[in-house]
């Protein structure tokens, strides 16, 4: 039974790759009991609902059944997974997705005509966690229209085009703040325990929702201050309002990060950090005994954030200062659609 052999490879090939490492990288053979017998190591799969029995009955019953064929150092055994995040079916315009009749959305062919954060938040935003759902191409230009350019987008491009052009392109220097002020950045502060735990349970989807929830509480802030206004009368207070706007935005990066890489990279630049917002990443290429391959890895040690609230400093220069996401025209829904099954 295929199913049955095929989830002892997540043992064996660590096993394989510890061995290999020794041999060929001066490293430790059994490197891999880190990962099975750590019980800090916690092991997730992520897989779709047909694969449930075998990674949850089978493969933890044979873990089990191992007994002292695999044992740690103080007779433990081998680590069980930790979460099976499991999703259910994904359809596009109500039908099954079907490579071979093209009725899907290919990956290569997006990116000749779409950014790849958008495509990332719709995935995440109508993830089918707990039922089946649907891609639509209407839906699609809806999130990315009224979610990412008009919520998210238009919160960003508006506070920093405000701030550089009556702040010299610089973040204010803030007076006292008043309970409003000390509130908003309390509940997106707040936001680093919220989303994070949501991501920590693999509830992507809610935590994408609870991070955008965020972005509407900053607008709503900036709309109740409007800085437009105060500026006429009160520098000192608009230069407050733009601090603490500045101060949410630099957080609600860091919240939209794991989703939004791209364009979080580009809002970090532009808020006049240097370096990578998730680090250096390096494509390193690995031999074996009878092949080579290549894997993305990162240097950690090179990371500019972590995830807690922002630290934007009083006095620091912006960037280049650019939209972060391109409003699309109703039209590409029919063109879209005219693509499925040619």
């Amino acid at each position: 039974y295929v199913w049955f052999e095929a989830v002892i490879g997540y043992l064996s090939a660590s096993i394989e790759w510890a061995a290999n490492n020794a041999a060929r990288n001066n490293g430790a053979p059994d490197a891999w009991k880190a990962w099975w017998f750590d019980p800090a190591a916690r092991t997730y799969y992520f897989i779709g609902k047909d694969n449930i029995p075998f990674h949850t009955v089978f493969w933890p019953g044979q873990l089990l059944g191992s007994g002292k064929l695999y044992a740690g150092p103080d007779d433990e055994g081998l680590n069980l997974p930790y979460d099976v995040p499991a999703n259910e079916f994904m359809n596009l315009e109500g039908r099954k997705i079907s490579g071979s009749r093209n009725w899907a959305v290919w990956g290569h062919t997006y990116l000749q005509d779409y950014d790849p954060d958008p495509l990332r938040y719709y995935l995440t935003a109508v993830m089918p966690e707990t039922r089946d759902s649907d891609w639509s191409w209407s839906d699609y230009l809806r999130r990315n229209n009224d979610e990412l350019v008009a919520t998210w987008g238009n919160l960003v491009n508006r506070i920093v085009a405000f701030t550089t052009k009556h702040f010299d392109g610089a973040v204010p220097q803030p007076g006292e703040l008043n309970e409003v002020d000390r509130a908003l950045l309390a509940r997106i502060d707040g936001g680093f325990e919220s989303v994070g735990s949501l991501i920590n349970a693999c509830k992507f989807k809610a935590a994408l929702a609870e991070a955008m929830a965020l972005a509407r509480e900053v607008n709503k802030y900036v709309d109740d201050t409007a800085p437009w206004f105060s500026i006429k009368t009160d520098r000192a207070r608009t230069a407050t309002t733009l601090y603490v706007a500045l101060h949410a935005i630099d957080s609600l990066k860091v919240l939209f990060a794991p989703f939004l890489p791209f364009t979080c990279q580009q809002l970090h630049t532009m808020l006049g950090y240097d370096g990578n917002l998730f680090g250096r990443q390096i494509i390193n290429e690995y031999h074996e005994a009878t092949r080579s391959h290549r894997a993305l890895t990162f240097d950690r040690d090179s990371l500019t954030e972590r995830w807690q609230p922002g630290r934007l400093p009083p006095g620091q220069k912006f960037g280049a200062v650019a939209p972060l996401f391109k409003k699309l025209d109703e039209k590409i829904v029919e063109i879209e659609r005219g693509k499925l099954g040619q």
